[in-house]
């Protein structure tokens, strides 16, 4: 049987025939064992916590710059670990924020250069029980954010003005609205 790395996180995976991430750069082995996990969470784990973690991380480490969507994809993805991470936002309220960081849906620089961490998602795919997964998740979720440090500056920024549009706080967009 032969076998292929992912092009984005490095791991070396049977071959599979199957799909991959319209937005990322994942191979489809390592696009369906991201499937695999994220499964378990839906179904015998009941959608965790730790789930927004382990998309977030899965996400940002396979970066996909062909298209605007994936470059957008990518910055929203590393603004929920951001949140998450340093902001110690609750996984659940993540996703409005999310929704307020492109609200009209630009194009945005890709980021680079593109680090990659030393953990991927077969970290988290070797857990054997929600307490394993969330441990695993969580140090997954870490390394990746950890990669990314030389882009911190930039997604914090775009946390918090996704944060201020959320909360109505003055922006240049509210600003321009308003006529100032």
């Amino acid at each position: 049987m032969s076998s292929s790395a992912c092009p984005s996180c490095g791991l070396k995976l049977p071959d599979h025939d199957g799909p991959a991430d319209p937005y990322g750069a994942a191979s489809p082995a390592c696009w369906a064992m991201f499937g695999e996990v994220t499964a378990r969470d839906y179904g015998a784990y009941e959608y965790p916590p730790v789930h927004r973690l382990i998309v977030d991380a899965y996400q940002a480490q396979h970066v996909g710059y062909a298209t605007a969507a994936g470059r957008r994809s990518v910055v929203v993805h590393l603004v929920g670990l951001c949140l998450v991470l340093e902001k110690m936002a609750a996984p659940g309220t993540v996703g409005r924020a999310l929704g307020a960081v492109f609200p009209d849906k630009p194009d945005v620089e890709p980021l680079v250069p593109i680090p990659r961490a030393t953990l991927t998602i077969a970290h988290v795919h070797e857990a054997k029980s929600l307490g394993e997964q969330t441990v695993r998740g969580e140090e997954f979720a870490r390394e990746v954010w950890r990669a990314w440090t030389p882009h911190h500056a930039r997604v914090r920024a775009w946390a918090e003005a996704a944060a201020s549009r959320i909360h109505g706080r003055s922006t240049d967009a509210g600003q321009k609205k308003r006529g100032g």
